[in-house]
């Protein structure tokens, strides 16, 4: 009797623990996936300066644009100023072309991957540890 009653407190907080530990998954599981449609809606967004930056510099006679004329001109949507979910972008304009970075705003908790994209319209990302991608990176 009283080894059936120590099998059974066992096998309960055997239980219990597996459910803390089912438990305890969840949010990271969740932060997966949080990383996961960050870096979906950043991708998503650099193609969408990319497009803009086509558009202006059809526009404007073979000039490329800052993302704050990208979102003056109405080509790019940013109402964070730059930001969106947990990504920091940046474009920079040079004679001939331009470079679009996204990187995440906490690496780590917010995304792992930056990405970056220029006038060639291929998108580069890697786990760059918080740092800018480049157009060495492999193609996304």
């Amino acid at each position: 009797m009283k080894s059936l009653l120590i099998r059974n407190l066992l096998l309960s907080l055997s239980m219990c623990l597996l459910a803390a530990c089912n438990e305890a998954d969840k949010p990271q599981e969740q932060a997966v996936i949080v990383t996961a449609a960050n870096e979906t809606a950043a991708l998503t967004r650099l193609r969408a300066i990319a497009q803009g930056e086509r558009r202006y510099q059809v526009e404007s006679g073979g000039e490329y644009a800052s993302l704050d004329q990208l979102v003056e001109k109405g080509y790019v949507n940013d109402p964070t100023r730059g930001k969106l979910s947990g990504y920091r972008f940046a474009v920079k304009t040079r004679p001939g072309g331009f470079e679009a970075t996204a990187v995440p705003e906490k690496f780590g908790v917010t995304g792992t991957r930056s990405f970056f994209v220029d006038e060639q319209n291929i998108v580069h990302g890697a786990d760059k540890k918080g740092a800018a991608a480049t157009v060495s990176d492999p193609e996304v």
